[in-house]
């Protein structure tokens, strides 16, 4: 799937691991699963010698790009958490009418919720911050 968008949702795309690395919902998808969504305890702060921070791949996507997304990142990874909630029910959809064709569609259709919580986290966290900059997306 491909879309040309804005160029904050391929940051946050990148983002998405350390985002989920760290919440709670996103661990409870963990507990066996492996799919998109799940949280990976290598992208826990420090967990992983070597692997650039969130911050680090922040501040060099600024640096390159030319716009500080930084005021942006919360609401981008809620969008982008969120999208990826309404494709995991898709797959569960498509699982429950047996049309799915990947052996993980089950898998996929249990984490729609937590995933969705996720997001919905996030979305409250950009509420909690509605002194700082609105974003202009």
């Amino acid at each position: 799937m491909a879309t040309i968008g804005h160029p904050l949702s391929d940051l946050s795309n990148l983002l998405t691991p350390f985002v989920t690395a760290t919440d709670k919902n996103a661990q409870s998808m963990s507990r066996g699963a492996t799919g998109a969504g799940a949280a990976n305890a290598a992208f826990v702060p420090g967990a992983t010698p070597g692997l650039p921070s969130q911050q680090q791949c922040i501040e060099w996507y600024r640096d390159v790009a030319g716009w500080d997304p930084a005021p942006d990142v919360t609401w981008g990874a809620a969008f982008g958490i969120y999208r990826g909630a309404i494709i995991m029910q898709g797959i569960a959809a498509r699982y429950a009418m047996r049309q799915a064709s990947s052996a993980k569609a089950s898998e996929y259709g249990k984490m729609m919720k937590p995933f969705g919580l996720v997001a919905w986290g996030l979305v409250e966290a950009c509420a909690r911050d509605k002194g700082k900059p609105v974003s202009k997306l």
